[in-house]
């Protein structure tokens, strides 16, 4: 904790002392600088980069990129939605996990497009098979729910139970007893045996821009 805090510092004081990617441009307050390399290293076929880019158009109202670039519409005061999801489609038809994971959350609750639970849950299964954690978690609360699949609390369970196994759903058993109890012993080991405990997590953050 004391390591990261003195680094945050370092960055406020000097902001271009580590500034050699494109994350600690970001960081360290060149964002438009950050944005360039990114799309640098987007049209030179990265597609972490690209995927952080789809990020940054999709939240840039919120995080005070609407004076850079094509980042905002109308007037500049509203993130550039089609952008950010064009980005993810282009990255989701080229297998990446992390774009059909945000390809989930616009179907999901996303303030300028339709909800459909039936997209996300066919883009949250995907990034769930895929490794994606938070996919993980809202694919087993939509069969729990039975928003945009069919109500399942095997394929629930399952899904929770794959999430514990990395750090974001750390919760247990005990988190999800209410569904178990719901299963006879058949059903629960069926569950348990779906779970890849070789499964690498795909990290969704920004960080991965390091």
């Amino acid at each position: 904790m004391m390591k990261k805090f003195l680094l945050l510092i370092v960055l406020l004081i000097s902001p271009n002392v580590f500034a050699d990617t494109a994350y600690d441009l970001y960081m360290s307050g060149n964002k438009a600088e950050g944005i360039a390399k990114w799309k640098d290293e987007s049209n030179n076929g990265s597609l972490s980069a690209k995927y952080i880019l789809g990020m940054l158009y999709s939240d840039a109202a919120q995080i005070g990129l609407c004076q850079i670039d094509d980042f905002c519409i109308i007037n500049k005061k509203f993130s550039n939605y089609k952008k950010a999801k064009k980005i993810f489609e282009e990255l989701y038809r080229e297998g990446d996990a992390r774009g059909a994971y945000a390809l989930g959350e616009f179907y999901d609750d996303y303030p300028f497009i339709r909800t459909n639970y039936k997209k996300a849950a066919e883009f949250y299964l995907y990034a769930a098979k895929r490794g994606v954690p938070e996919a993980q978690y809202n694919i087993a609360n939509m069969y729990e729910r039975g928003d945009g699949v069919k109500k399942d609390i095997v394929q629930s369970v399952r899904w929770y139970l794959q999430c514990n196994v990395s750090s974001l759903c750390a919760a247990g058993q005990e988190g999800i007893d209410d569904l178990i109890v719901q299963l006879t012993d058949e059903e629960f080991d069926y569950a348990k045996s779906l779970v890849d405990y070789d499964m690498k997590d795909v990290d969704i953050r920004i960080t991965v821009g390091r």
